[in-house]
């Protein structure tokens, strides 16, 4: 194979590595709006409910926006 043979394929290789990159970025970030989305809906569902169904299912309104943003969890677990 000629230099420049080699060097189209060296130069290919980097694209594709670029154009990989480039999707995996772009995939990361629908990823996160996605995430945005989901977070602010079970938010908003969450703020309709009356306090008693809050109580029943054992949230308070204050942990709403923990709870939406980072699960179950308590604060202090690991």
């Amino acid at each position: 194979m000629s230099i420049l043979g080699q060097e189209l394929i060296t130069d290919r290789t980097v694209l594709r590595r670029l154009f990989a990159a480039a999707v995996e970025t772009c995939r990361s970030g629908i990823v996160l709006v996605a995430r945005i989305a989901r977070i602010r809906r079970d938010r908003a569902r969450l703020d309709e409910l009356p306090d008693y169904l809050l109580h029943d299912i054992g949230v308070g309104r204050s942990e709403i926006r923990w709870i939406t943003r980072y699960g179950r969890r308590e604060h202090g677990e690991a």
